[in-house]
């Protein structure tokens, strides 16, 4: 069942005034009826508009929020990675304190449900509390722990002999071990390997250290013996001349001498040997490694 009031086209009202003649007025009861509507339309959309452009502003700081505590997530593991780097021990779980058994009790209180923004405000405290401990973490443990590890490393690489002591191509003549004796007889150990060159080609340190010897005797004639960390030492010999002193401090790729064939030699070439711990070791794996730039 359904009811329609007929709407009609014109009403006449009559307006009276105390003491004054009444006044007649005739309206037309549709088009106002549709302004009023209308005029009521303008509030309601506006407020719409703004409850919506209110949620998208929440949906994109929540979005923000939930982005800033995965790249603090990230950011934390990449601090961990450098604490184990650095040889720091990792850092202490955070694990929840265990409940102890006894008397509990009180009145019943349930939580209310946090809301979206609630959610967002909490992800923005939280990421607002972690950066400046992350911060403090990298700065006053990790950052000093780390360029100790680093310099230590550097200074091992430094010291360890890389690469050859000549540039340029410099053939192997006599390899390292056992050998035939360069002027015949029975076979030897030969403790180091024998480079081809010019005579008078330069001859670089292969690592960081100090001059132990710079000098001649007669098996080896002129030549250098550095000593360098973590019980490396290197020799240099048969050099046509000397191009550094004793006890003087010397950088990878310094110059040192020039070759020759000074001492028990059969003709210009560098006898080179590698020492560790004392005990000769074979310098062909340290001369091919990648790591030299040379």
């Amino acid at each position: 069942m359904s009811f329609s009031f007929p709407v009609p086209k014109r009403l006449k009202v009559l307006i009276t005034l105390r003491g004054q003649q009444s006044i007649k007025v005739s309206i037309r009861p549709l088009p106002l009826l549709l302004g009023l509507s209308g005029l009521m339309a303008i509030p309601l959309g506006w407020a719409g508009s703004a409850l919506y452009t209110l949620h998208q502003n929440q949906s994109q700081l929540s979005a923000s929020a939930a982005e800033v505590l995965q790249e603090l997530e990230e950011l934390d593991a990449e601090v961990d990675q450098l604490r184990q780097r650095a040889g720091l021990p990792a850092k202490p779980s955070q694990a929840s304190q265990p409940s102890v058994p006894g008397g509990k009790g009180g009145i019943l209180i349930k939580p209310k449900a946090p809301t979206k923004l609630n959610i967002t405000q909490q992800q923005l405290k939280e990421a607002k509390a972690r950066l400046p401990l992350l911060n403090s973490r990298l700065q006053q443990q990790v950052k000093p722990a780390l360029e100790k590890t680093l310099q230590q490393e550097a200074d091992r690489y430094a010291a360890q002999p890389q690469g050859k002591p000549t540039k340029g191509l410099s053939p192997i003549s006599s390899d390292f071990g056992l050998r035939p004796g360069p002027f015949g007889g029975p076979p030897e150990i030969h403790n180091g390997i024998d480079l081809l060159g010019e005579y008078g080609q330069p001859i670089y340190a292969t690592a960081k250290g100090a001059v132990a010897y710079a000098g001649y005797d007669g098996g080896y004639g002129y030549h250098v013996i550095l000593k360098h960390r973590n019980g490396y030492e290197t020799l240099y010999a048969h050099l046509s001349k000397l191009a550094v002193t004793p006890k003087a401090k010397v950088q990878r790729g310094q110059l040192i001498g020039y070759m020759g064939s000074t001492g028990r030699s059969s003709g210009v070439h560098l006898h080179y040997t590698i020492l560790r711990h004392q005990k000769a070791i074979d310098p062909k794996p340290y001369m091919l490694s990648e790591r030299l730039s040379r």
